[in-house]
């Protein structure tokens, strides 16, 4: 570590500094920056200071591998209009999506990236928006994600993406909606599969917080089920319950057990309270769970909908 002066300030970041911030790895162009020769990063990859990992990349000797560091040790190795796309986008991002063990990027037609272990894809529209940066790294955009990876996905696990970046306001279903009407068939996309993730998704529909919710939203839209309201609150007294489905003027609520959120004697506790208390004014609950199938659960929600 260099002694700390009044002008460290304005010197550029030594390798160590910059890999400090940026998952343990440093291009050759920092190391250059910062006054290091071929020959002196050349004696920290003998010594063990540094490791190579990607062409003009290395990362610090005692920086355990990790995906993250392989992700950011090929964002700096590809040219800056090549983006990390696909499931590593998806992957950075928190989406929940399967893997096929390659890091993917894309950019536009004339640039093959040709590296171990990257799979690279080229496309010939690249719409304002379709890159962001993400911490620090250049990735595909969640909508310009879920174009990029309706051809390799079920319409179930699409869905499932799809869900992931509405619950957590990173994608507006309007905004997919007018790309994909626009979009046309591709290599590696599938117009029909994002219509069919679109079909369950009516305007105003709302994924919940948790995949169940999701699911169950669904259902009620392809049955044609007076709509419901989501995370309806309900007063009881001076307390005020939420509730996951609700139609107000028939005093019917729908709960969704996944059978994962109440881990707690105390929330189990909790959610018998708020029905006790619920029944006693006047609600009629519904308890559905995810093994139940999707006939099961639409023929129910119709028998309680009609009585009440």
């Amino acid at each position: 570590m260099r002694p700390e002066s009044h002008d460290d300030r304005h010197l550029p970041p030594t390798p160590e500094e910059w890999a400090e911030l940026h998952d343990g790895v440093f291009s050759h162009d920092i190391a250059k920056a910062a006054g290091l020769s071929w020959q002196q990063l050349s004696r920290r990859r003998a010594s063990g200071r540094a490791r190579a990992i990607r062409r003009g990349v290395s990362a610090i000797g005692g920086a355990p591998p990790t995906r993250r560091q392989a992700l950011r040790a090929v964002g700096l190795t590809v040219p800056e209009d090549v983006s990390l796309s696909h499931e590593s986008a998806a992957w950075l991002m928190g989406a929940p999506c399967p893997s096929d063990g390659f890091i993917h990027v894309s950019g536009p037609l004339h640039r093959v990236v040709r590296l171990p272990g990257v799979r690279s894809h080229r496309s010939a529209t690249i719409e304002d928006g379709d890159v962001i940066t993400r911490g620090g790294f250049r990735c595909t955009s969640p909508l310009r994600t879920v174009l990029d990876l309706s051809g390799r996905l079920t319409t179930a696990e699409l869905g499932k993406l799809v869900d992931y970046f509405l619950r957590n306001k990173m994608l507006r279903l309007e905004d997919l909606r007018g790309r994909v009407s626009r979009t046309r068939p591709a290599p590696g996309r599938s117009v029909r599969t994002l219509q069919q993730v679109l079909r369950d998704r009516i305007p105003g529909y709302d994924p919940g917080e948790s995949e169940l919710e999701g699911r169950l939203a669904r259902i009620i839209i392809r049955a044609g089920l007076p709509a419901p309201t989501q995370q309806h609150r309900v007063a009881y007294g001076s307390v005020r319950y939420r509730v996951d489905f609700a139609w107000p003027e028939r005093k019917l609520y729908l709960e969704g057990n996944g059978f994962g959120w109440h881990q707690l004697t105390t929330d189990l506790e909790s959610d018998a309270t708020r029905q006790n208390e619920l029944v006693l004014d006047g609600w009629t609950p519904i308890e559905l769970t995810w093994r139940m199938t999707d006939a099961y659960i639409q023929s129910t929600l119709r028998r309680f909908l009609s009585r009440v």
